[in-house]
């Protein structure tokens, strides 16, 4: 089974195939195209799902006890997440036995969209035709504007446009217990009454320090991120903090106002929208993490996928990638980051650094990346490789980074090239 760009695609366990082959024949029934992968594949076909992900419409994770702790399914989910496809999750099983066992980042994506249960056989014709209902409004929005992030349905959050407005009521909300939507944790009543952040505390001010402005965010909403991570509520604080500082405002000593209004604009509404934007950037960040640090089969696939997309996460995940302890890795990631940080001076700075990697594919995949960038600054780096590799191949990589360069140094070696090709080729004896 191979994927073109289906509308849906199904992320599943092997436990729930036949579940998945019912599912998938009603969709198929109503119209839409379908992929989801052979449960007798091997890791072969894993770069098959992992495009087939980042090309669908429609993400649908079946969500059983077995598929809750498929670490495969997860990533697939953040995967699905940071490509922007519409999801909607199935859940077969009571949510409150699924949530406790999602991972950090799984938890925080489902926490915020309506799920669809299955629980019993004679629930499946009404919650999956409630199911397509939805989704029909959804593929309905794609049409109308495939460009949503021109539109004040999406926020950009860690360079990543998410929809806001998918998940509609599905019904079947008997897996939450009287719940329509699981316990996304966001604010309580009374703080709803709150004035807006900034009028709240620096109102009349166009600009505050950066300690000001973090300790009274957490003076605010501290409390609800321990609520929400417990244990882990102190690594969280530090992680937000981090964002905020260096991703949201940019290492500015100085928060503007200005800046504030611009990070927030889509949340328009409530008291507590440069809250809620915050959530949705640490979400999009955890999934991209998930993604990029996958120990799985999946892993070098999606690496290089990521590639065709110039957001800010990816080229800082893909960046961090170029030190991993495999270099299978290494090489991957350095030709994924010269597509995705292409005109970035800092990526051509890593790159050159993998000039001197001891893994030859290493060295050629930067070689490679270089000369893709066409980065001119790194000529002379380029020009020691082409002199002194001690292996033909990087030599040869080197050589055709150099052909893509047209300054001076580069014409100069690619001169000196034909020059002794020429030469080599008048000393070999006539047959």
């Amino acid at each position: 089974m191979t994927s073109t760009g289906e509308d849906v695609v199904i992320g599943y366990n092997v436990s729930d195939s036949e579940f998945v082959k019912q599912l998938a024949g009603t969709l198929r029934d109503e119209g839409y195209t379908v992929w989801y992968a052979d449960p007798n594949s091997d890791s072969s076909s894993m770069g098959s799902k992992t495009q087939a992900i980042l090309a669908c419409k429609v993400f649908i994770p079946v969500m059983s006890h077995e598929s809750v702790e498929d670490k495969q399914l997860q990533e697939q989910l953040s995967l699905a997440y940071v490509s922007n496809s519409c999801i909607f999750p199935i859940g077969t099983t009571r949510h409150r036995f699924l949530a406790p066992k999602l991972s950090g980042g799984a938890k925080l994506i489902l926490a915020k969209i309506n799920w669809c249960f299955v629980l019993k056989s004679e629930d499946y014709n009404k919650n999956i035709s409630n199911l397509i209902k939805c989704m029909e409004l959804d593929m309905k929005r794609l049409r109308d504007n495939p460009n949503p992030s021109s539109s004040g349905s999406t926020i950009t959050t860690h360079g990543v446009s998410i929809n806001l407005t998918h998940g509609l009521d599905l019904g079947g909300s008997d897996g939450y217990e009287g719940s329509t939507t699981p316990d996304a944790g966001p604010l309580s009543q009374s703080m709803e009454k709150y004035t807006p952040y900034w009028e709240r505390h620096f109102k009349g001010r166009s600009s505050v320090p950066w300690l000001e402005f973090r300790n009274k965010f957490f003076e605010d909403y501290g409390h609800l991120i321990d609520e929400e991570y417990h244990e882990k509520a102190e690594e969280r604080k530090k992680m937000i903090a981090n964002l905020m500082y260096k991703d949201i405002f940019r290492c500015s000593p100085m928060i503007e106002h200005s800046a504030f209004e611009a990070f927030c604009s889509l949340r328009k509404g409530s008291p507590h929208r440069f809250f809620h934007c915050v959530q949705d950037y640490l979400l999009a960040y955890m999934s991209l993490r998930e993604i990029i640090s996958m120990d799985s089969s999946l892993r070098i696939t999606t690496i290089q996928s990521l590639g065709k997309f110039q957001f800010p996460a990816i080229v800082t995940g893909l960046a961090e990638l170029l030190t991993d302890s495999d270099a299978n890795i290494r090489a991957v990631a350095a030709i994924a980051l010269a597509k995705a940080g292409k005109g970035q001076s800092s990526t051509v700075q890593k790159l050159v650094s993998l000039l001197e990697d001891e893994d030859r594919l290493v060295r050629e995949s930067a070689c490679l990346s270089l000369g893709y960038m066409q980065a001119v600054d790194a000529v002379d780096a380029i020009v020691d490789r082409w002199r002194n590799d001690p292996i033909s191949t990087v030599r040869e990589a080197a050589e055709l980074a150099l052909s893509k360069m047209n300054v001076p140094a580069a014409q100069r070696c690619i001169k000196v090239t034909q020059i002794l090709s020429s030469e080599m080729s008048a000393l070999k004896p006539v047959e």
